[in-house]
């Protein structure tokens, strides 16, 4: 036996169709031009309006409709073995969906399901920029957004260094970073706040988490690439200046932040970034009926529980907790610049998304951050300024 995950009506016709939105369905994301990611998911008016609502949006469909009502059937379960369901006779709007009517004797009937797998996320739309990635869903009209956490680089000595000098950098920390959205009240069942109706949903909320999926990647010129875990160091030292001659073309004088070196000193340029996954969580709260045994026979005499006492019949209805989740990956958002995949794996296919929101932080000898003749941060969006100067009347080299 298999629990739906989601009411559907019967039609009577007997065709299982979807009811409004569905619960499990994943937000649709894009990248925005700030560099943020935004995602979208949908069904339902945020306030769960009243009749008037739904009579605006029928008419404002273009499509005629006979008024009326008629019959179909709410899906409580589904029984793969048998291809079959158990279902509430129920009465429905002809024009707004609206269930007006529920008869509280359930029945067995052939039916069969639609492909129940949950899509990879709820969002319809996605935003993605260095800032940070929004999911929307346009039919709960619910937006979350999540900003790519700030990622720490310390180094020494900095901005500036000399040649053959040890130069010391160290992963400083790739936290998580969430945000979320949400929307008080979907009318799925056709109910409002105060009149709730089965299949209604409350409290919906989305959830994104950027997680780190690797060590943070540095990129030197004339040093090479530096794969430093969260909390590892490395030393490094330049065999030559930061010169035109070698590349280093970047005068600190053009480079905001840089006020402790000399305008015409010559720069390498370099770059960190780390791979973080992105992942969604959808929290809602759903109005169901709950099934017990009554005592006495249903409405055709019959006797199926309580050691033939009673019949299975809605004793009452409750707010049930339901959550989905997963990852979104980079080949579910729209407009992905390639410059913000990230593949991890080496195979071919992008599975993270790169954060260059970079913060190099100056340490002491003693490896801290937090000393005040020292403590200095900078941020160039994922860029990496250094100086190299020869030791000039430098006696020897550190080691020598």
């Amino acid at each position: 036996m298999k629990r739906a995950s989601l009411f559907l009506l019967l039609i009577v016709m007997l065709a299982v169709q979807p009811l409004s939105v569905l619960a499990q369905t994943a937000p649709s994301c894009s990248f925005q031009p700030d560099g943020s990611i935004i995602c979208t998911t949908g069904g339902g008016n945020e306030g769960g309006g009243e009749e008037g609502g739904g009579n605006d949006n029928n008419n404002n469909g273009g499509g005629a409709c006979t008024p009326g009502n008629h019959l179909a059937f709410q899906v409580v379960e589904y029984y793969a073995e048998s291809s079959s369901c158990k279902v509430f006779p129920i009465r429905v709007d002809n024009c707004t969906g609206q269930v007006l009517h529920i008869i509280e004797q359930p029945a067995v009937m052939p039916c069969e399901l639609p492909n129940t797998t949950p899509p990879q996320h709820p969002c319809t739309s996605f935003s993605v920029t260095a800032g940070g990635i929004t999911c929307t869903n346009s039919g709960w009209k619910i937006t979350a957004r999540v900003t790519f956490p700030e990622i720490y680089l310390d180094v020494r000595p900095y901005p500036a260094t000399l040649v053959r000098w040890p130069t010391i950098l160290r992963n400083g920390g790739m936290p998580e970073s969430s945000g979320s959205g949400g929307v008080n009240y979907v009318p799925n069942g056709g109910g409002s706040p105060g009149n709730p109706q089965v299949g209604d949903w409350q409290n919906l909320r989305l959830i994104l988490t950027l997680r780190p999926a690797g060590p943070m990647f540095v990129t030197l010129p004339h040093i090479g690439d530096l794969v430093l875990s969260n909390g590892a160091s490395q030393s490094i030292q330049w065999e030559v200046p930061s010169h035109p001659a070698v590349g280093a073309i970047t005068l600190a004088g053009s480079v905001s932040g840089l006020d402790e070196l000399p305008g015409d000193m010559p720069l390498f340029v370099g770059n960190g970034r780390a791979p973080y996954k992105l992942f969604w969580e959808l929290r809602y709260q759903e109005y169901e009926a709950i099934e017990g045994c009554i005592a006495g026979p249903n409405g055709n005499g019959n006797y199926n529980c309580g050691g033939g006492t009673g019949h299975r019949g809605i004793t009452g209805y409750e707010w049930k907790t339901h959550s989905s989740g997963g990852e979104i990956p980079p080949s579910a958002v729209a407009n992905l610049p390639a410059a913000r995949m990230a593949d991890i794996n080496n195979d071919g296919t992008p599975d993270a998304y790169w954060d260059t929101n970079l913060t190099l932080r100056r340490m002491d000898d003693a490896g801290s951050i937090s000393n005040p003749q020292y403590q200095r941060s900078w941020n160039w969006g994922g860029i990496i300024y250094w100086a190299v100067r020869e030791g000039q009347g430098q006696i020897g080299w550190p080691g020598q």
